[in-house]
């Protein structure tokens, strides 16, 4: 790693020559700088990159625990780069900071992966404690990669008995255990056929692990309160992109609210899925503005290339294509809005061209 890439205000610290804890991307040097400030007065190793280009490359070079990114800066790709972070490396955890915040931004950081959201001015005391809890979230997804290697009959054994010791000391009857070992493994089974992967109910059952260690995390995060159900399932659905239904039966066991609650604000809000989602969201404006201009022929030429109807997402989980009752956008009627670009009444050739170049994007990553 070249030491040039990490100065501020023109200086290189000693500091900086180890791996951050914290990489902030942002091309408003004094935020940046206030970022840095809050974040080592917390004690928290920080590099800086002042454009977005060479931020996305300190990522795949250095591999911080957190990243913390205004998405406005010039080189990031926008609202989707909190999913590019993760498909770089799974355990980088990604934080967004605006200038021009809103709800909906908010909402659509945190479904593309997202931790948290913040807007500036920000106050240093909660950004530190934030990206605390983010870089425990980071540090247990390495765990989780440790744990994935391959060990002996005898390893498993092992870790079976010291776990089944453990279970004796938490009040667990042994049968009792041993069923909810059983129940866990038979929802990894049904993960696994939800996403069409029967062949690798392995690492499903892997996956199932891992998220609810996000969950557990993510509960932990506000004290195992009822009251924060919501805000709970929201930081779910961002970092999973879906709820599934391993997820919502812990969360319910976890913060001891009936099942069919959770099931019923899952339904009601348009924010949550309970079916998987792709990387790219497309949408398709049904509006009255829309309609009478043809959406319901976008609809059609929409649905033929991904090979999907509406409400579906494609085997690959690339795409999901929905409707929408209206984009806002009336005068450029009929709309289709893919991730945070929208199109005016595009043809077969330009929607053809973009999802392709979105595949070999992913591709790519």
């Amino acid at each position: 790693m070249d030491p040039e890439n990490w100065k501020v205000k023109g200086r290189v610290r000693d500091q900086d020559l180890r791996t951050p804890d914290v990489l902030v991307i942002g091309d408003d040097k004094s935020t940046c700088e206030a970022c840095r400030k809050a974040l080592e007065e917390g004690g928290l190793n920080t590099a800086v990159a002042l454009n977005g280009s060479e931020g996305m490359r300190m990522i795949r070079e250095v591999r911080p625990s957190v990243v913390l990114v205004d998405l406005k800066t010039p080189g990031v790709g926008g609202i989707e780069v909190p999913h590019r972070i993760t498909e770089m490396d799974p355990r980088i955890v990604s934080i967004v900071m605006s200038r021009h915040g809103t709800i909906d931004s908010a909402v659509e950081s945190m479904k593309m992966g997202a931790f948290d959201f913040f807007t500036q001015p920000f106050d240093p005391e909660k950004l530190v404690e934030c990206v605390r809890q983010a870089i425990k979230l980071s540090h247990l997804r390495q765990e989780s990669t440790a744990d994935a290697t391959s060990p002996s009959r005898q390893d498993v054994l092992l870790k079976g008995l010291s776990v089944l010791s453990e279970s004796y000391s938490a009040g667990f009857a042994r049968v009792d255990f041993l069923s909810e070992l059983s129940r866990l493994d038979e929802e990894a089974r049904y993960y696994a056929e939800s996403l069409g992967r029967v062949k690798e109910s392995e690492k499903a059952l892997l996956d199932v692990l891992n998220e609810l260690r996000v969950v557990d995390e993510i509960i932990k995060k506000h004290d195992y309160r009822k009251s924060s159900l919501i805000q709970v399932l929201l930081e779910t659905q961002a970092m999973l992109h879906w709820l599934p239904r391993h997820v919502l039966k812990w969360t319910s066991e976890r913060l001891n609210v009936p099942l069919a609650d959770i099931y019923s604000i899952a339904a009601f809000y348009e924010a949550f899925s309970l079916k998987p989602e792709g990387a790219h969201s497309v949408h398709v404006c049904m509006g009255t503005a829309c309609h009478v201009r043809g959406a319901p022929d976008l609809l059609r030429k929409t649905s033929a290339l991904l090979g999907i109807e509406e409400g579906q997402t494609d085997d690959k989980q690339m795409f999901t294509l929905k409707t929408v009752h209206c984009l806002g956008c009336c005068a450029l009627s009929p709309v289709v809005q893919i991730d945070d670009f929208y199109l005016s009444n595009p043809s077969l050739a330009q929607l053809k061209k973009v999802f392709k170049s979105l595949e070999a994007e992913e591709v790519r990553k």
